[in-house]
């Protein structure tokens, strides 16, 4: 009889918001048995985003990837954690051709510094940081050593925080009792369990938070991530930039203003959003169709919404 009152009760839901995750905002939502199974598992989720911040957070002096990225030249012993994002990285960067690179953050820094004296940066620094790119970042070696060669600023924040969402979802859900759950990043999220939840997919065209939204999708055990240059960015005189570099130009996007990707796990669509707002449409499209699991929404600058194969909006 209490096994049965057990199964009949209505599961206890929790929902809370930390600020945790690389300065980003994080939504934690656990369906489980009971309340005690619900804080275990939060407790679980926030466990392991504190973890892996400390090993992955560039922004944290502190942190393991900071101590690497300190070291240029030196063969280092890596956590496999660090290791799975940096290997990650190689194999986004070989399948978009550059368009995924980790090293865009050195022209960010270009195009920021010369914006703020109100001009373009100048050709020849562009060219120079470009040609930089097509130089390995990094060697992985056997036994977990790698060696930084990139004297240029590194930034993995478009795949490590899928893969910090990712972890934290996987703990919870791992916890006894528990029936589903969300962690929500500034908007990457990973569900797990459940019947899955409509999302809701902006506008890319206005920074309206009361704005209708494109249309919606449903995510089920899987995750979703999106990336636009509309509303971030540098005006330079009577011009507005995107603050989405191309690595293989040096020049910011254009024609690409907002990406949504449904995929299996949040590091993928992080991973594929990013590329999806420097590749053309048509290369977008096509690799987001080879990718296990992934589909996506491209809106193009003249408003013109193109899917993959796989995407399915909700009404």
């Amino acid at each position: 009889m209490t096994t049965l009152l057990a199964r009949l009760r209505p599961p206890y839901r929790l929902r809370s918001v930390y600020e945790r995750l690389l300065g980003t905002e994080v939504e934690v939502q656990i369906v489980a048995r009971g309340r005690a199974q619900a804080e275990a598992a939060e407790r679980a989720a926030l466990d392991e985003l504190e973890r892996l911040t400390r090993v992955l957070n560039r922004f944290d002096p502190q942190s393991e990837v900071s101590h690497w990225l300190a070291r240029p030249g030196e063969r280092v012993g890596l956590s496999r954690d660090l290791l799975t994002v940096l290997e990650r990285a190689d194999h986004w960067q070989r399948v978009t051709n550059g368009a995924f690179h980790p090293g865009a953050d050195a022209l960010g820094a270009l195009w920021r510094a010369a914006a703020a004296l109100g001009e373009r940066p100048a050709p020849t620094e562009l060219a120079r940081q470009v040609a930089a790119l097509r130089s390995p970042l990094w060697t992985l070696h056997g036994g977990g050593e790698a060696t930084l060669h990139a004297p240029f600023p590194l930034g993995l924040n478009a795949l490590a925080k899928g893969y910090v969402v990712d972890r934290a979802a996987e703990a919870a859900y791992q916890a006894p009792g528990v029936r589903a759950v969300l962690v929500n990043a500034g908007g990457d999220l990973r569900t797990l369990g459940g019947d899955g939840l409509r999302i809701a997919v902006a506008d890319p065209f206005t920074a309206r938070d009361d704005a209708p939204p494109l249309t919606s999708v449903r995510v089920r055990g899987g995750a979703l991530a999106t990336s636009g240059g509309a509303h971030r960015g540098y005006r330079i005189g009577e011009a507005w930039y995107s603050h989405l570099i191309d690595p293989r130009s040096g020049e910011p996007v254009a024609e690409v203003p907002g990406v949504t990707v449904t995929a299996p796990d949040c590091a993928t669509a992080d991973a594929l959003a990013t590329a999806l707002s420097v590749l053309d449409v048509e290369s977008g499209l096509a690799l987001t169709d080879v990718t296990p699991g992934a589909a996506a929404l491209i809106v193009t600058r003249a408003g013109e919404w193109r899917t993959s194969a796989r995407w399915s909006s909700e009404p």
